[in-house]
């Protein structure tokens, strides 16, 4: 992606530009998380699991507990949870499919605890990308911060939104970004306490649905 409709000396282009690396980026790492991962599994299995045995991997795992808090501390550590998602995902969808009915039941269980997990950590990606934006958008007097019921909103504050244009603008280089982390709305205000804010509908399902980026 290229900063196409921020002009260079706009306060907006500096952040924005780092912030689209992270987008440019993702996508990337989504293939890339999906081969590591599919290697560990081989690597320590000594092939590829059957479709039973690859769901009642996943549902013992999550049983045993997983630990989310390495997925924290940086954008790309965030970005890693969604690839897991999408991989469950992945995993699901197949097993649904299936002839036998023993996988079909391993596939609703395992789709069940997913949903759970995403209900709870999606307010948690938010709040956490929220306060990466937050920190690299200060230097330019620009706040962001999440509001709502589970973080749902994203609200960025700062003079320059005075201009819809630039409003627009880093709206447009944030979309994919915003939907991928299934923001509600974003919301832009240029000083705070303002009860009026320009708003953009961003994404309307739940969170409990199953992560696919390929839509």
């Amino acid at each position: 992606m290229e900063l196409k409709e921020i002009d260079k000396e706009n306060p907006l282009y500096g952040e924005a530009q780092l912030i689209l690396q992270k987008i440019d980026s993702l996508k990337e790492m989504i293939n890339d998380g999906k081969n590591n991962t599919i290697e560990t599994i081989n690597s320590t299995t000594g092939g590829e699991l059957s479709q039973k045995e690859e769901l009642e991997r996943e549902l013992k795992s999550i049983t045993e507990g997983i630990d989310f808090s390495k997925y924290r501390g940086t954008v790309e550590s965030l970005q890693l949870e969604l690839v897991l998602f999408e991989i469950w995902a992945k995993i699901i969808k197949e097993s649904e499919v299936s002839s036998d009915s023993e996988i079909q039941t391993l596939a609703r269980k395992l789709k069940s605890k997913v949903e759970n997990i995403q209900n709870k950590e999606f307010p948690i990606l938010r709040q956490e990308y929220a306060s990466f934006a937050a920190k690299i958008m200060w230097e330019n007097d620009i706040e962001v911060y999440t509001s709502g019921t589970a973080n749902g909103y994203i609200n960025f504050i700062g003079g320059t939104f005075v201009a819809n244009k630039n409003k627009q603008a880093l709206q447009e280089q944030l979309q994919e970004i915003l939907t991928m982390f299934r923001f509600k709305q974003s919301r832009y205000r240029w000083y705070k306490g303002d009860d009026e804010y320009t708003y953009w509908t961003i994404y309307k399902g739940k969170d409990s649905e199953l992560v696919n980026f390929n839509k």
